[in-house]
C-alpha cells in the first residue's frame, strides 16, 4: 500500500525528531560526498527496482529541491503568509531529465545551493524563523518547519542511497 502525504510527512519529520536540523543540514553534503567516493558511475546510474530512482537521480531531485525550498524560504521572508504551491517531483525529475545528470554535478549545486541557504538562515533573527507561507498541500508552513522538513528529506533520501548502494565493508 502506498504511503499518504501525511505519513510521508509524519515518517520525514521523525527523522529529525531530538536533533538539530541546522547540524543535519550543515552534515549533509559532505556526507554524500563522503558515500559517493569511490563509487563506479554505473552503480549510481543504476535504479534499485523499476519505477524507482537511481542514486544519481536522488541526488539531482535534491539540488533541485534544495533550490526550490530556498526559493520559498525567500518568499516568505519577502512577504509573510505568501501562497507556496505544491509541485509533482515525479514531472519534475521527468522533465529535467534526472537519469542523464551526472551525481558530482548535482552534489557540487547541491552543496552550493544548500551553502546559500544556511548562510541565509544564520543571518536571520529569531523571529524570522516564525514567518510563515500558506503550502498548498502542507498547510501553514514557517521557515523553522521547513527546516526540521528538510533536514528529515536529507535522511530519507540519505537512507535511500545507503539501501541502492548497499553498506560499505570495514576499512572501506
Amino acid at each position: 500500500m502506498a504511503e499518504s502525504f501525511p505519513e510521508y510527512i509524519d515518517r520525514t519529520l521523525g527523522y529529525v525528531k531530538g536533533r538539530d536540523p541546522l547540524r543535519i543540514l550543515q552534515s549533509t553534503p559532505r556526507a554524500l560526498e563522503r558515500r559517493l567516493a569511490g563509487v563506479p558511475r554505473r552503480r549510481l546510474f543504476t535504479p534499485p527496482a523499476e519505477g524507482k530512482w537511481s542514486a544519481a537521480q536522488i541526488l539531482a531531485h535534491q539540488s533541485e529541491m534544495e533550490m526550490l525550498w530556498g526559493y520559498r524560504i525567500r518568499t516568505i521572508l519577502e512577504k509573510n503568509g505568501a501562497p507556496i504551491i505544491g509541485i509533482d517531483q515525479d514531472a519534475w525529475a521527468k522533465a529535467g531529465r534526472y537519469e542523464r545528470i551526472e551525481p558530482r554535478e548535482s552534489l557540487a549545486a547541491f552543496r552550493a545551493i544548500r551553502k546559500a541557504n544556511l548562510d541565509l538562515v544564520e543571518r536571520l533573527p529569531g523571529a524570522s524563523l516564525r514567518r510563515h507561507g500558506n503550502h498548498s498541500q502542507f498547510g501553514r508552513l514557517t521557515i523553522a518547519g521547513i527546516l526540521r522538513f528538510l533536514a528529515g528529506h536529507d535522511v530519507n533520501h540519505s537512507l535511500q542511497i545507503e539501501a541502492i548502494l548497499g553498506r560499505r565493508r570495514a576499512g572501506r
